[in-house]
């Protein structure tokens, strides 16, 4: 088939699909659906009741940690954070900034930042890194976290959500961290009176390493978006501006099966093709299979690639005669 390009604007598009980056501050816009995970939430966090410690896992890439910024400091945990029998102070804490530090600054610093990320609006701040004669550093810890639970406001609790908590066995295995900070964890979910632990990491957290940890908690798994979700994920982002025919939403979903990154990785790039065809023309199915094709040669994994017939060549950019526009 000749193809020719036919149809031209100088103006580029906007590419506003983010690839592999967590959804925060303007992008937090593109964070849709996930209505289960919130469910969920509420019927763990709201209530008179103590909560239990939650743990939120799933394959890599699914979206675990945009969902935490939207826990922490998004406009979808908002109802969390200022629900009327409760309100949650939030600190969004992520492990893999800690990797290959030793035990002592990695007490220290992850206190640190609990201090420094909790809204302390309300509270007086404890200092872990204050020198105090013959305190270890899982005194430090203990001491900031006491301070915290002893001035806040008897309407709230604290929210810490730790993220990439495989980071931990991986300290161990590697000699950075004494083991005993598995134990030390599992007691500060255990007895922390006005606290609540969100963790999060990957499936390999249902592994018996874990089981100390794991047994606390009730648990859920973000798995990739529904259709709808997902289809409001391809079209919303450039609706007015780019429009997709059904078959090649029906294509995004077929391969990515409702995985937010890959969803987004392939959006991103048939913005970039229509804007090296200078064209604003309707991406086609065609325009999607070409796109997965040269993912699946850079070896990303996007469901089955593409396999052409006997003869036939593999897809080339695909550019439409005048003709077959519309």
């Amino acid at each position: 088939m000749i193809n020719v390009a036919t149809s031209r604007t100088t103006a580029l598009v906007s590419n506003p699909y983010v690839v592999g980056r967590p959804l925060t501050g303007a992008s937090a816009s593109l964070y849709v659906g996930r209505e289960d995970v919130f469910a969920w939430l509420e019927e763990n966090l709201i209530g008179t009741a103590r909560p239990n410690a939650l743990l939120l896992y799933g394959q890599r890439r699914i979206g675990k940690t945009s969902t935490l910024y939207q826990i922490t400091e998004g406009e979808r945990g908002e109802g969390l954070r200022r629900s009327r029998e409760r309100s949650l102070l939030t600190a969004y804490l992520d492990l893999q900034r800690l990797a290959g530090r030793p035990t002592d600054e990695w007490l220290r610093r992850l206190a640190r930042d609990i201090c420094n990320r909790v809204n302390t609006s309300m509270l007086a701040r404890s200092v872990p890194d204050s020198p105090v004669v013959g305190e270890t550093a899982y005194a430090a810890f203990d001491r900031c976290l006491d301070r915290l639970e002893q001035t806040l406001p008897p309407d709230h609790l604290i929210l810490l959500a730790v993220d990439e908590l495989e980071q931990i066995r991986a300290g161990i295995e590697a000699g950075t961290l004494d083991p005993d900070v598995l134990s030390f964890l599992r007691s500060q979910i255990q007895h922390r009176e006005r606290m609540v632990f969100l963790l999060c990491g990957s499936s390999a957290l249902l592994n018996d390493f874990w089981n100390p940890i794991v047994d606390l908690t009730a648990r859920l798994e973000l798995s990739g978006l529904e259709y709808e979700q997902m289809s409001m994920l391809v079209r919303q982002p450039v609706a007015g501006i780019l429009e997709y025919e059904d078959d090649a939403v029906e294509a995004i979903w077929r391969h990515t099966a409702g995985r937010p990154f890959l969803v987004q990785t392939v959006c991103h790039r048939l913005v970039s093709l229509a804007n090296r065809r200078h064209s604003r023309d309707l991406i086609r199915a065609q325009d999607v299979e070409y796109v997965l094709h040269q993912m699946n040669k850079e070896g990303y994994y996007v469901g089955h690639p593409f396999e052409p017939t006997p003869g036939e060549s593999t897809p080339g950019e695909p550019v439409y005669l005048e003709a077959n526009k519309g």
